[in-house]
């Protein structure tokens, strides 16, 4: 499913184990009540807030496959929701540059939302046990 959606809802969720540890960020992207992508990413050594921000980067790459005109992100990360929607100051360099990585590919669409959500939300607990088994291939070996 390419070409010209309308709206996407994108979920995402970072894990590491450890801060900073081994580290994975994950997303889903949903057309109305269909998945239409999902992805998952092994990181290497870094932090919970460096990979909540990676699985956003990531899904917004791959959502302007879509052509769309309205996004919403949804995060169970209060300080990626609130830093990305300037409600709270970045205090260190390496976030504020992921910060920037985001707004600059938000530009690419219409309209984007960001929410925060409770962890026990379902896609975000979806894309966690995903983090999680990424990180489990990658330390188990």
């Amino acid at each position: 499913m390419s070409g010209n959606v309308k709206s996407l809802k994108i979920y995402t969720d970072g894990a590491a184990r450890g801060n900073p540890g081994p580290s994975a960020s994950a997303f889903l992207i949903i057309s109305g009540k269909d998945i239409i992508h999902q992805g998952v990413t092994f990181i290497g050594i870094a932090t919970n807030n460096i990979a909540e921000y990676q699985a956003i980067i990531n899904a917004l790459k791959i959502a302007q496959k879509y052509n769309v005109g309205h996004i919403q992100i949804y995060s169970d990360s209060k300080l990626a929701v609130n830093q990305i929607t300037n409600k709270w100051k970045i205090n260190y360099p390496h976030l504020l540059e992921l910060v920037k990585e985001i707004r600059k590919l938000m530009k690419f669409f219409q309209k984007v939302e960001v929410f925060h959500v409770k962890r026990n939300h379902p896609y975000i607990q979806q894309c966690d046990q995903m983090c999680n088994a990424r990180l489990d291939e990658e330390t188990e070996g």
